[in-house]
């Protein structure tokens, strides 16, 4: 992990932000990898891991419209229930954990609250508007993401690893609760990026 990545971290868990200082995917052990039992999964690279602990999980706020992913009624644990945006509360539907399952990069964003995976409606379709939805937290590509700080200020596209495409919320400007998140080409707008907030 590079020293500006393991700076910010170190400063996230007293400020509960995390920025970046330099562009790149996140690290790999940059963010908190969450085990079933609520452990920090081990790393081959555990003498370069921050120091401080790591909280267990992230809201995830859009650049654009300021609010935060969750799942439509904050309870269903069901599969192919909608992703969208909502108030950043205390709800812990809006709480994540981010579990890089391969070593590599690539994120498995599990939902506190449903305990789903976040992945693409169908999980194959690389066509904008596509639905983002939870499902079962299986191996399969769409139910992961790499996590690029696209400006080195702590600024994340979202990207889904099977269609490319980035997380976004629908039209990329309404600040109303229940809007759609779903998948769009990985352009500069806004609302194609997203802050990762440390959750208490």
């Amino acid at each position: 992990m590079n020293r500006s990545i393991r700076h910010v971290l170190s400063l996230a868990v007293a400020s509960a932000v995390i920025t970046a200082g330099t562009p790149g995917v996140l690290s790999p052990a940059g963010a908190y990898a969450a085990t079933d039992a609520g452990k920090a999964s081990p790393s081959e690279d555990t003498a370069h891991r921050p120091r401080a602990a790591l909280p267990r999980a992230f809201m995830l706020a859009n650049v654009q419209t300021g609010k935060c992913l969750t799942i439509a009624g904050g309870v269903s644990t069901d599969n192919n229930v909608t992703a969208l945006q909502y108030n950043c509360d205390t709800h812990p539907s809006r709480r994540w954990t981010l579990t890089d399952v391969t070593g590599t990069g690539l994120y498995q964003i599990r939902n506190v609250q449903t305990r789903k995976c976040l992945t693409i409606a169908g999980g194959v379709s690389t066509d904008n508007n596509v639905t983002a939805l939870q499902y079962n937290c299986d191996n399969h590509r769409s139910r992961r993401w790499t996590l690029t700080d696209v400006t080195g200020t702590g600024l994340y596209q979202i990207r889904n690893a099977q269609t490319r495409k980035c997380l976004t919320i629908a039209g990329g400007v309404s600040t109303d609760n229940n809007v759609t998140a779903l998948q769009y080409n990985c352009d500069t707008h806004p609302s194609r990026r997203w802050t990762l907030r440390l959750a208490g």
